[in-house]
């Protein structure tokens, strides 16, 4: 009878520890799912910035391509060829990148050494063959966290999500 008084009291007294210690389970959860959740977003806008940025890299890379082959699409000028390809490469991508928000600035170089000298490049220029071309990309890219983006972006929210390519233009023969 002795024993069985003591695994009673043994199991009452497991009884009332985890009835008390019910609500610590859904405290803890509280305090940490805000935090975990903000973790989650951070990391899904940061692989969704990363991405803008690539697809933007690529579609400079495709466009200076075309510029400097030299190829001029018929009724056009060589500039709105080569942004004619890239507004191509980033209309696709439409829900995340928004072609009317991009900044395209072209500057022609004589020579590589030229790049950062002061009264060098030629702005909005395609250059002629053999020169140098720097292609300059700028997208805004609004942060959709309020956290987020006070601590990476501007006042507004906004990174700029710049691609620069330096390409030498082909030679004629």
């Amino acid at each position: 009878m002795l024993r069985f008084l003591k695994t009673q009291r043994l199991l009452s007294s497991r009884t009332q520890r985890s009835q008390s210690e019910r609500g610590v389970t859904s405290i803890e959860f509280a305090l940490i799912a805000p935090l975990f959740v903000m973790l989650l977003v951070g990391i899904t806008e940061m692989s969704l910035i990363f991405l803008a940025n690539h697809l933007l890299e690529n579609a400079t890379y495709n466009a200076s391509r075309t510029g400097k082959t030299g190829f001029v699409t018929e009724g056009q000028t060589q500039l709105e060829t080569v942004t004619g390809v890239l507004l191509a490469r980033i209309s696709g991508l439409d829900p995340l990148l928004d072609p009317a928000k991009l900044t395209i600035t072209t500057t022609s170089y004589g020579s590589l050494s030229d790049i950062g000298q002061p009264d060098q490049g030629t702005e909005e220029s395609l250059g002629a063959a053999s020169e140098v071309v720097v292609y300059t990309i700028t997208y805004p890219w609004q942060m959709f966290t309020p956290l987020i983006g006070n601590l990476i972006g501007d006042e507004n929210r906004v990174i700029n999500l710049t691609s620069r390519i330096v390409v030498r233009n082909e030679p004629t023969d």
